[in-house]
Protein backbone atom coordinates (compact mmCIF):
# COMPACT_ATOMS: atom_id res chain seq x y z
CA UNK A 1 0.00 0.00 0.00
CA UNK A 2 1.03 3.93 -0.91
CA UNK A 3 2.12 6.14 2.33
CA UNK A 4 2.93 9.64 2.26
CA UNK A 5 4.91 10.87 5.39
CA UNK A 6 4.50 14.16 7.04
CA UNK A 7 6.69 16.16 9.72
CA UNK A 8 9.11 13.26 8.56
CA UNK A 9 12.31 13.86 10.35
CA UNK A 10 14.69 12.12 9.86
CA UNK A 11 12.10 8.79 9.14
CA UNK A 12 11.92 7.19 12.26
CA UNK A 13 7.68 6.46 11.45
CA UNK A 14 8.94 5.76 7.46
CA UNK A 15 10.84 3.01 8.26
CA UNK A 16 9.29 1.31 10.38
CA UNK A 17 6.50 1.26 8.26
CA UNK A 18 8.90 0.29 5.09
CA UNK A 19 9.58 -2.73 7.53
CA UNK A 20 5.85 -3.98 7.92
CA UNK A 21 5.94 -3.72 3.64
CA UNK A 22 4.05 -0.33 3.02
CA UNK A 23 5.88 2.12 0.54
CA UNK A 24 6.63 5.17 1.04
CA UNK A 25 6.49 7.20 -1.77
CA UNK A 26 6.70 10.96 -0.53
CA UNK A 27 7.64 12.64 2.71
CA UNK A 28 7.50 15.70 3.42
CA UNK A 29 10.72 17.99 6.00
CA UNK A 30 10.94 21.33 6.24
CA UNK A 31 14.18 21.70 8.63
CA UNK A 32 17.47 21.76 6.31
CA UNK A 33 19.59 20.19 8.78
CA UNK A 34 17.42 16.97 8.13
CA UNK A 35 17.15 16.63 4.12
CA UNK A 36 20.70 14.63 3.82
CA UNK A 37 19.99 12.46 6.64
CA UNK A 38 16.25 11.60 5.06
CA UNK A 39 17.93 11.34 1.53
CA UNK A 40 20.53 9.34 2.35
CA UNK A 41 18.70 6.65 4.57
CA UNK A 42 15.41 6.64 1.80
CA UNK A 43 16.52 6.94 -1.40
CA UNK A 44 13.27 5.64 -3.13
CA UNK A 45 11.32 8.24 -1.19
CA UNK A 46 10.79 12.19 -2.73
CA UNK A 47 11.62 14.23 -0.28
CA UNK A 48 9.44 17.26 -0.69
CA UNK A 49 11.40 20.25 1.35
CA UNK A 50 8.63 22.86 1.50
CA UNK A 51 7.12 24.57 5.05
CA UNK A 52 4.01 22.56 5.17
CA UNK A 53 1.88 25.58 5.77
CA UNK A 54 3.16 26.70 1.44
CA UNK A 55 2.23 23.39 0.02
CA UNK A 56 -0.84 23.04 -2.33
CA UNK A 57 -3.16 19.97 -1.85
CA UNK A 58 -2.20 19.04 -5.81
CA UNK A 59 1.41 18.79 -4.86
CA UNK A 60 0.46 15.62 -2.24
CA UNK A 61 0.59 12.11 -4.14
CA UNK A 62 -2.90 9.94 -3.68
CA UNK A 63 -1.79 7.13 -1.20
CA UNK A 64 -3.59 4.38 0.85
CA UNK A 65 -2.40 6.05 3.95
CA UNK A 66 -1.05 9.20 5.36
CA UNK A 67 1.22 9.07 8.15
CA UNK A 68 2.81 11.64 10.35
CA UNK A 69 4.21 13.23 13.78
CA UNK A 70 3.37 17.10 14.23
CA UNK A 71 5.73 18.89 15.99
CA UNK A 72 5.05 18.18 19.64
CA UNK A 73 7.03 21.10 21.98
CA UNK A 74 3.55 22.65 21.75
CA UNK A 75 2.03 19.94 24.01
CA UNK A 76 4.71 18.28 25.55
CA UNK A 77 5.05 18.88 29.57
CA UNK A 78 8.55 19.87 29.37
CA UNK A 79 8.17 22.05 26.05
CA UNK A 80 6.45 25.29 25.85
CA UNK A 81 2.71 23.64 26.21
CA UNK A 82 1.14 26.53 24.57
CA UNK A 83 -1.02 24.32 22.35
CA UNK A 84 -2.57 25.79 19.42
CA UNK A 85 -1.63 29.41 20.70
CA UNK A 86 2.29 28.26 19.20
CA UNK A 87 2.42 28.36 15.40
CA UNK A 88 3.88 24.86 15.75
CA UNK A 89 0.85 23.17 17.28
CA UNK A 90 -1.12 24.92 14.02
CA UNK A 91 0.67 22.53 12.34
CA UNK A 92 -1.08 20.28 13.83
CA UNK A 93 -4.40 21.88 12.33
CA UNK A 94 -3.03 21.80 8.95
CA UNK A 95 -2.39 18.16 9.08
CA UNK A 96 -5.65 17.58 9.75
CA UNK A 97 -6.44 19.64 7.15
CA UNK A 98 -4.80 18.22 4.64
CA UNK A 99 -6.18 14.14 5.61
CA UNK A 100 -9.48 16.11 4.93
CA UNK A 101 -9.40 17.12 1.97
CA UNK A 102 -7.42 14.31 0.58
CA UNK A 103 -9.06 11.58 2.04
CA UNK A 104 -6.94 8.74 2.55
CA UNK A 105 -7.72 5.09 3.42
CA UNK A 106 -6.22 5.53 6.53
CA UNK A 107 -4.14 8.30 8.60
CA UNK A 108 -1.01 7.59 11.46
CA UNK A 109 -0.81 11.27 14.06
CA UNK A 110 1.75 10.46 16.82
CA UNK A 111 2.52 12.63 19.75
CA UNK A 112 3.07 13.76 23.29
CA UNK A 113 1.37 12.40 26.07
CA UNK A 114 0.94 15.21 27.50
CA UNK A 115 -1.94 16.23 24.33
CA UNK A 116 -4.13 14.05 27.35
CA UNK A 117 -3.09 16.27 30.28
CA UNK A 118 -5.76 18.76 31.74
CA UNK A 119 -4.43 21.65 29.64
CA UNK A 120 -4.91 19.97 26.31
CA UNK A 121 -7.32 17.12 26.55
CA UNK A 122 -10.43 19.49 25.71
CA UNK A 123 -8.30 20.62 22.32
CA UNK A 124 -7.33 16.68 21.56
CA UNK A 125 -11.35 15.90 21.77
CA UNK A 126 -12.06 18.57 19.26
CA UNK A 127 -9.24 17.12 16.64
CA UNK A 128 -11.28 13.97 17.49
CA UNK A 129 -14.67 15.00 16.40
CA UNK A 130 -13.19 16.94 13.33
CA UNK A 131 -11.68 13.63 11.97
CA UNK A 132 -15.11 11.45 12.72
CA UNK A 133 -16.95 14.18 11.46
CA UNK A 134 -14.81 13.53 8.06
CA UNK A 135 -16.14 9.94 8.13
CA UNK A 136 -13.12 8.63 9.76
CA UNK A 137 -13.54 5.81 12.55
CA UNK A 138 -10.67 7.01 14.89
CA UNK A 139 -8.87 4.95 17.85
CA UNK A 140 -6.66 6.40 19.99
CA UNK A 141 -4.12 5.07 22.65
CA UNK A 142 -0.89 5.74 24.63
CA UNK A 143 1.59 3.41 24.07
CA UNK A 144 4.90 2.75 26.32
CA UNK A 145 7.97 1.95 23.65
CA UNK A 146 9.44 -0.62 26.60
CA UNK A 147 6.06 -2.80 25.70
CA UNK A 148 7.34 -3.33 22.29
CA UNK A 149 10.17 -4.67 23.06
CA UNK A 150 12.22 -1.56 22.91
CA UNK A 151 14.90 -0.81 25.42
CA UNK A 152 13.23 2.65 26.78
CA UNK A 153 10.14 3.88 28.64
CA UNK A 154 8.98 5.98 25.82
CA UNK A 155 5.08 7.21 26.01
CA UNK A 156 3.23 8.71 22.88
CA UNK A 157 -0.15 9.00 21.77
CA UNK A 158 -1.20 7.34 18.99
CA UNK A 159 -4.14 8.44 16.48
CA UNK A 160 -5.38 5.95 14.13
CA UNK A 161 -7.95 6.76 11.54
CA UNK A 162 -9.84 4.56 8.97
CA UNK A 163 -12.24 5.79 6.10
CA UNK A 164 -16.29 4.72 7.47
CA UNK A 165 -16.65 3.27 4.56
CA UNK A 166 -13.96 1.05 4.63
CA UNK A 167 -15.86 -1.04 7.90
CA UNK A 168 -12.21 -1.85 9.37
CA UNK A 169 -12.10 -3.19 12.81
CA UNK A 170 -8.59 -1.78 13.94
CA UNK A 171 -6.62 -3.12 17.75
CA UNK A 172 -3.37 -1.41 18.74
CA UNK A 173 -0.77 -3.97 18.97
CA UNK A 174 -0.81 -5.83 22.37
CA UNK A 175 2.12 -5.26 24.65
CA UNK A 176 5.09 -8.29 24.32
CA UNK A 177 5.96 -9.74 28.01
CA UNK A 178 9.61 -9.05 27.40
CA UNK A 179 11.94 -6.12 28.30
CA UNK A 180 15.01 -5.31 26.30
CA UNK A 181 17.82 -3.48 28.74
CA UNK A 182 20.24 -1.51 28.23
CA UNK A 183 22.91 -4.46 28.44
CA UNK A 184 21.37 -5.89 25.21
CA UNK A 185 20.88 -2.67 23.17
CA UNK A 186 24.03 -1.08 23.47
CA UNK A 187 26.67 -3.73 25.68
CA UNK A 188 28.73 -4.31 22.61
CA UNK A 189 29.79 -1.06 21.94
CA UNK A 190 32.92 -1.00 24.00
CA UNK A 191 35.39 1.62 21.66
CA UNK A 192 35.26 5.04 23.53
CA UNK A 193 33.29 8.01 21.48
CA UNK A 194 34.20 11.07 20.37
CA UNK A 195 33.58 13.98 22.41
CA UNK A 196 32.47 17.44 21.79
CA UNK A 197 31.19 20.42 23.99
CA UNK A 198 29.29 23.66 23.06
CA UNK A 199 32.16 25.11 21.35
CA UNK A 200 33.08 22.21 19.04
CA UNK A 201 31.69 21.43 15.67
CA UNK A 202 32.07 17.54 13.86
CA UNK A 203 34.09 18.95 10.40
CA UNK A 204 33.25 15.54 9.20
CA UNK A 205 30.33 13.40 10.25
CA UNK A 206 31.38 9.92 12.23
CA UNK A 207 30.04 7.10 10.51
CA UNK A 208 28.82 5.91 13.23
CA UNK A 209 27.45 8.24 15.29
CA UNK A 210 29.39 7.86 17.95
CA UNK A 211 29.36 10.84 19.25
CA UNK A 212 28.91 12.74 22.84
CA UNK A 213 27.06 16.34 23.61
CA UNK A 214 29.70 17.49 26.86
CA UNK A 215 28.21 20.51 27.68
CA UNK A 216 27.46 21.38 31.40
CA UNK A 217 24.73 19.77 33.11
CA UNK A 218 22.20 22.52 34.29
CA UNK A 219 20.44 22.32 37.56
CA UNK A 220 17.00 21.16 36.23
CA UNK A 221 19.11 18.36 34.36
CA UNK A 222 20.47 17.62 38.26
CA UNK A 223 17.24 17.73 39.72
CA UNK A 224 16.80 13.54 39.66
CA UNK A 225 18.73 10.73 39.01
CA UNK A 226 19.75 10.30 35.21
CA UNK A 227 21.44 6.86 35.02
CA UNK A 228 19.99 3.90 34.40
CA UNK A 229 21.50 0.58 35.21
CA UNK A 230 22.43 -2.13 32.32
CA UNK A 231 19.73 -4.44 32.92
CA UNK A 232 16.90 -2.39 32.97
CA UNK A 233 15.89 0.15 29.79
CA UNK A 234 16.86 3.90 29.25
CA UNK A 235 15.06 6.87 30.03
CA UNK A 236 12.96 8.40 27.08
CA UNK A 237 15.83 9.50 24.58
CA UNK A 238 15.74 13.38 24.70
CA UNK A 239 15.44 15.31 21.38
CA UNK A 240 17.41 18.18 23.29
CA UNK A 241 21.24 17.18 23.52
CA UNK A 242 21.21 18.35 27.51
CA UNK A 243 18.91 16.35 28.23
CA UNK A 244 20.24 13.03 26.76
CA UNK A 245 19.97 10.23 29.87
CA UNK A 246 23.65 9.14 31.01
CA UNK A 247 25.41 6.11 30.27
CA UNK A 248 24.95 2.76 32.51
CA UNK A 249 28.12 2.59 33.30
CA UNK A 250 28.32 5.27 36.28
CA UNK A 251 26.09 4.64 39.17
CA UNK A 252 22.59 6.01 40.22
CA UNK A 253 23.21 9.52 41.22
CA UNK A 254 23.31 10.11 44.79
CA UNK A 255 20.02 11.47 46.23
CA UNK A 256 20.84 15.09 48.04
CA UNK A 257 17.29 16.92 48.40
CA UNK A 258 14.18 16.23 45.96
CA UNK A 259 15.58 18.87 43.93
CA UNK A 260 19.15 17.99 43.64
CA UNK A 261 21.42 15.16 43.02
CA UNK A 262 24.93 14.71 42.60
CA UNK A 263 27.47 12.42 40.92
CA UNK A 264 28.89 9.94 43.25
CA UNK A 265 31.59 11.19 44.79
CA UNK A 266 34.91 9.07 43.08
CA UNK A 267 32.67 7.98 39.90
CA UNK A 268 32.77 11.62 38.51
CA UNK A 269 34.81 10.22 35.82
CA UNK A 270 31.94 8.10 34.42
CA UNK A 271 29.05 9.99 34.73
CA UNK A 272 29.17 10.85 30.65
CA UNK A 273 25.86 11.92 28.38
CA UNK A 274 24.52 8.45 25.87
CA UNK A 275 26.26 9.14 22.20
CA UNK A 276 24.12 9.68 19.49
CA UNK A 277 24.64 5.99 17.85
CA UNK A 278 23.99 4.95 21.73
CA UNK A 279 20.72 6.66 21.73
CA UNK A 280 19.86 5.63 17.90
CA UNK A 281 20.23 1.87 19.01
CA UNK A 282 17.99 2.54 21.86
CA UNK A 283 15.60 4.04 19.79
CA UNK A 284 16.02 0.79 17.59
CA UNK A 285 17.28 2.55 14.48
CA UNK A 286 19.80 -0.40 12.68
CA UNK A 287 23.70 0.25 12.72
CA UNK A 288 23.15 0.87 8.83
CA UNK A 289 21.20 4.11 9.96
CA UNK A 290 23.47 6.42 8.94
CA UNK A 291 23.24 10.27 10.72
CA UNK A 292 24.37 13.57 8.55
CA UNK A 293 25.15 16.60 10.90
CA UNK A 294 27.55 19.30 11.63
CA UNK A 295 26.32 19.99 15.16
CA UNK A 296 26.36 17.22 17.41
CA UNK A 297 23.11 18.22 18.71
CA UNK A 298 21.66 18.03 15.83
CA UNK A 299 22.26 14.29 15.21
CA UNK A 300 20.90 14.09 19.15
CA UNK A 301 17.70 15.96 17.77
CA UNK A 302 16.97 13.71 14.61
CA UNK A 303 17.40 10.68 17.12
CA UNK A 304 14.93 12.05 19.80
CA UNK A 305 12.73 13.67 17.87
CA UNK A 306 11.69 10.34 15.61
CA UNK A 307 9.03 7.26 16.70
CA UNK A 308 11.49 4.41 17.14
CA UNK A 309 11.21 2.43 13.82
CA UNK A 310 10.10 -0.88 16.05
CA UNK A 311 7.30 0.49 17.27
CA UNK A 312 6.22 2.26 14.16
CA UNK A 313 6.12 -1.21 12.80
CA UNK A 314 4.48 -2.72 15.10
CA UNK A 315 1.49 0.43 14.36
CA UNK A 316 2.01 -0.60 10.82
CA UNK A 317 1.52 -4.34 10.84
CA UNK A 318 -1.80 -3.54 13.08
CA UNK A 319 -3.07 -1.75 10.31
CA UNK A 320 -2.35 -4.16 7.90
CA UNK A 321 -3.97 -6.57 9.94
CA UNK A 322 -7.23 -4.75 9.84
CA UNK A 323 -7.41 -4.50 6.20
CA UNK A 324 -6.61 -8.07 5.86
CA UNK A 325 -9.12 -8.83 8.35
CA UNK A 326 -11.60 -6.59 6.58
CA UNK A 327 -10.71 -8.66 3.11
CA UNK A 328 -10.91 -12.13 4.50
CA UNK A 329 -14.97 -11.40 4.64
CA UNK A 330 -15.13 -11.28 1.11
CA UNK A 331 -16.26 -15.19 0.47
CA UNK A 332 -17.34 -15.91 -3.47
CA UNK A 333 -15.37 -13.09 -5.46
CA UNK A 334 -15.57 -12.75 -8.92
CA UNK A 335 -11.79 -12.74 -10.10
CA UNK A 336 -11.46 -11.31 -13.54
CA UNK A 337 -8.73 -9.70 -16.33
CA UNK A 338 -8.66 -6.77 -17.73
CA UNK A 339 -6.53 -5.95 -20.98
CA UNK A 340 -4.81 -2.67 -20.18
CA UNK A 341 -4.83 0.50 -17.80
CA UNK A 342 -6.83 2.34 -20.19
CA UNK A 343 -9.93 -0.52 -20.07
CA UNK A 344 -8.99 -0.11 -16.18
CA UNK A 345 -9.49 3.60 -16.39
CA UNK A 346 -12.69 3.28 -18.48
CA UNK A 347 -14.50 1.31 -16.60
CA UNK A 348 -13.95 3.05 -13.78
CA UNK A 349 -15.10 6.12 -14.69
CA UNK A 350 -17.98 4.59 -16.39
CA UNK A 351 -18.77 1.99 -13.29
CA UNK A 352 -19.08 -0.90 -15.63
CA UNK A 353 -16.84 -4.08 -16.15
CA UNK A 354 -17.80 -6.22 -19.09
CA UNK A 355 -16.43 -9.66 -20.54
CA UNK A 356 -17.36 -12.23 -22.92
CA UNK A 357 -20.73 -13.97 -23.06
CA UNK A 358 -19.85 -17.17 -23.49
CA UNK A 359 -21.82 -20.54 -24.54
CA UNK A 360 -19.21 -22.75 -22.56
CA UNK A 361 -21.38 -24.86 -20.17
CA UNK A 362 -18.68 -24.05 -17.92
CA UNK A 363 -18.60 -20.22 -18.30
CA UNK A 364 -19.27 -17.93 -15.36
CA UNK A 365 -23.32 -17.41 -15.94
CA UNK A 366 -24.26 -13.66 -13.91
CA UNK A 367 -27.70 -14.51 -13.93
CA UNK A 368 -27.35 -17.59 -12.04
CA UNK A 369 -25.28 -16.15 -9.25
CA UNK A 370 -23.74 -12.47 -8.82
CA UNK A 371 -21.87 -12.27 -6.14
CA UNK A 372 -20.53 -8.85 -3.90
CA UNK A 373 -17.36 -8.49 -4.79
CA UNK A 374 -15.06 -8.32 -7.89
CA UNK A 375 -11.56 -8.39 -8.38
CA UNK A 376 -9.91 -6.96 -11.21
CA UNK A 377 -6.45 -8.86 -11.98
CA UNK A 378 -3.36 -8.10 -14.36
CA UNK A 379 0.15 -9.42 -13.57
CA UNK A 380 0.46 -8.80 -9.82
CA UNK A 381 -1.40 -5.90 -9.75
CA UNK A 382 -5.25 -7.07 -8.08
CA UNK A 383 -8.17 -4.42 -7.12
CA UNK A 384 -10.97 -5.34 -4.88
CA UNK A 385 -14.20 -3.50 -5.90
CA UNK A 386 -18.18 -3.62 -4.70
CA UNK A 387 -20.35 -4.98 -7.12
CA UNK A 388 -23.55 -2.83 -7.32
CA UNK A 389 -26.11 -5.95 -6.85
CA UNK A 390 -29.33 -3.64 -7.62
CA UNK A 391 -28.51 -2.86 -11.01
CA UNK A 392 -29.84 -6.04 -13.30
CA UNK A 393 -27.18 -7.36 -15.34
CA UNK A 394 -27.65 -7.15 -19.03
CA UNK A 395 -26.48 -8.73 -22.25
CA UNK A 396 -25.38 -6.55 -24.61
CA UNK A 397 -23.79 -6.46 -28.58
CA UNK A 398 -20.22 -5.34 -29.51
CA UNK A 399 -21.49 -2.08 -30.81
CA UNK A 400 -22.63 -1.06 -27.78
CA UNK A 401 -19.69 -1.09 -25.80
CA UNK A 402 -18.05 0.50 -29.22
CA UNK A 403 -20.17 3.59 -28.40
CA UNK A 404 -18.63 3.45 -24.81
CA UNK A 405 -15.43 3.67 -26.24
CA UNK A 406 -14.20 0.04 -25.12
CA UNK A 407 -12.41 -2.13 -27.93
CA UNK A 408 -14.37 -5.45 -28.04
CA UNK A 409 -13.78 -7.97 -30.30
CA UNK A 410 -16.84 -10.73 -29.61
CA UNK A 411 -20.24 -10.06 -30.69
CA UNK A 412 -22.38 -10.36 -27.26
CA UNK A 413 -20.93 -9.49 -23.70
CA UNK A 414 -22.36 -9.36 -20.32
CA UNK A 415 -22.23 -5.89 -18.16
CA UNK A 416 -21.82 -5.96 -14.53
CA UNK A 417 -22.35 -2.49 -12.60
CA UNK A 418 -19.61 -1.67 -10.39
CA UNK A 419 -20.77 -0.28 -7.22
CA UNK A 420 -17.25 1.55 -5.93
CA UNK A 421 -13.58 1.00 -5.53
CA UNK A 422 -12.63 -0.43 -2.61
CA UNK A 423 -8.83 -1.09 -2.25
CA UNK A 424 -5.74 -2.09 -4.16
CA UNK A 425 -4.67 -6.15 -2.92
CA UNK A 426 -1.68 -6.04 -4.73
CA UNK A 427 0.16 -6.36 -1.51
CA UNK A 428 -1.54 -9.22 -0.24
CA UNK A 429 -0.61 -12.82 -1.21
CA UNK A 430 -4.17 -14.41 -2.13
CA UNK A 431 -4.77 -18.04 -1.77
CA UNK A 432 -6.76 -18.42 -5.03
CA UNK A 433 -4.68 -20.43 -7.79
CA UNK A 434 -4.43 -18.06 -11.13
CA UNK A 435 -6.24 -19.98 -13.96
CA UNK A 436 -4.75 -18.27 -16.72
CA UNK A 437 -8.58 -17.37 -17.98
CA UNK A 438 -9.26 -14.30 -19.49
CA UNK A 439 -13.40 -14.56 -18.70
CA UNK A 440 -14.34 -14.34 -15.10
CA UNK A 441 -14.46 -17.21 -12.64
CA UNK A 442 -15.75 -17.47 -9.22
CA UNK A 443 -13.82 -18.04 -6.61
CA UNK A 444 -12.96 -17.87 -2.43
CA UNK A 445 -10.44 -15.09 -1.54
CA UNK A 446 -7.88 -15.38 1.33
CA UNK A 447 -5.40 -12.52 2.13
CA UNK A 448 -1.90 -12.78 3.92
CA UNK A 449 0.24 -10.31 3.95
CA UNK A 450 3.66 -10.72 2.45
Amino acid sequence: MRVVSFFAGCGGLDLGFKQAGFDVVWANEFDRNIHATYRLNHPSTTLCEKDLRKIEISDIPDADGFIGGPPCQSWSVGGSGRGLHDERGQLFLKYIEIIKQKHPKFFVIENVFGMLTHQHISTFLIFIDTLEKANYNVYYAVLNAADYRIPQDRKRVFVIGFSSELNCQFSFPKPENYVVSLRQAIGDITENPQFYSDFDDVPVPQISNHDVYMGPFDAKFMARNRVRSWDKPSFTIQAQAKNVPLHPQAPAMRYVSSYQRIFEPGYEHLYRRLSVRECARIQTFPDSFKFIYSDVKMGYKMVGNAVPPRLAKCVALSIKKAFEERIKDYNNVLVAYYHNERQLKKCEVLSVFYFRASLDINAYNPLTYLPPYLILARGKKRILYEIDQTIKTVLVSREYLLNLGFIPHSSSYWIIRIKRRLCDISDYKTKWKDKRKRSPYLDFIGIKSL
